[in-house]
């Protein structure tokens, strides 16, 4: 009888440590999933940046910049210095062909005002005056061209001078004359005059010299399609 109850203690004991044996494990840390990741039902986010599958270096998002000059829109500077502008031979000759067209609208009134002079007009004097000034800007502004791009330059300016500076004292020779001529009640022989004279020997000297001149003209006039001035137009 003893025997019979130590059996059914031990069999008890043992019903006891295998139910216990049997139940649940502890519960897994809360909110997480067995492999460490998200909570189940929520999206895994990932930390890496997006980059060069190569490299691994993140992408800034910035276009490469390619180096071509041309890629940027800049225009490529462009243009000859011996084609265009004042320092080249197109551009001296027309600031010749300025000066000469200056020149010629000075020669076109100076016998006019000869005449009105000789006839003891006084409005003649105060004409022969400008003209005489213009001379004397023409002869500067000559004395400053710059010719080093046109063939012969140097020679054509030393002409240009030339004729201009005998222009410029014709004109000052007449000036005295016409002064004198009309201040003296306009009486005496005009071709007996001093001044008179030292007018018309100048002024055939300036043709000489515009003569030269206008023969070196031509061919830099032909070239650049600029006035063929005459001398006697000069």
């Amino acid at each position: 009888m003893v025997l019979v109850s130590v059996a059914a203690a031990c069999a008890t004991t043992a019903l006891v440590w295998w139910v216990a044996g049997s139940g649940p494990s502890a519960p897994a840390e809360a909110g997480r999933s067995p492999d460490g990741g998200p909570p189940a039902g929520q999206p895994q986010t990932s930390t890496a940046t997006a980059g060069d599958p190569a490299t691994g270096a993140p992408s800034t998002g910035d276009a490469t910049a390619t180096g071509d000059p041309a890629a940027t829109g800049d225009p490529t500077p462009s243009g000859d210095p011996t084609t265009d502008g004042a320092g080249t031979a197109a551009g001296q000759a027309g600031q010749v062909d300025e000066l000469l067209s200056s020149s010629s609208s000075t020669r076109s009134s100076l016998s006019a005002a000869i005449a009105d002079a000789t006839g003891c007009r006084r409005a003649a004097v105060t004409t022969i005056e400008e003209i005489t000034a213009s001379r004397r800007d023409q002869l500067a502004a000559a004395r400053t061209l710059e010719v080093t791009a046109l063939p012969e330059g140097a020679a054509l300016k030393q002409a240009l001078i030339t004729a201009l500076d005998a222009s410029y004292d014709a004109d000052t020779a007449f000036l005295s004359w016409a002064r004198r001529h009309l201040a003296g009640g306009c009486t005496g022989p005009v071709s007996g005059d001093r001044n008179y004279r030292r007018g018309l020997s100048r002024s055939a000297d300036a043709q000489t010299a515009k003569e030269r001149f206008v023969q070196a003209w031509r061919p830099i006039a032909e070239t650049y399609d600029l006035t063929f001035w005459k001398a006697d137009q000069i």
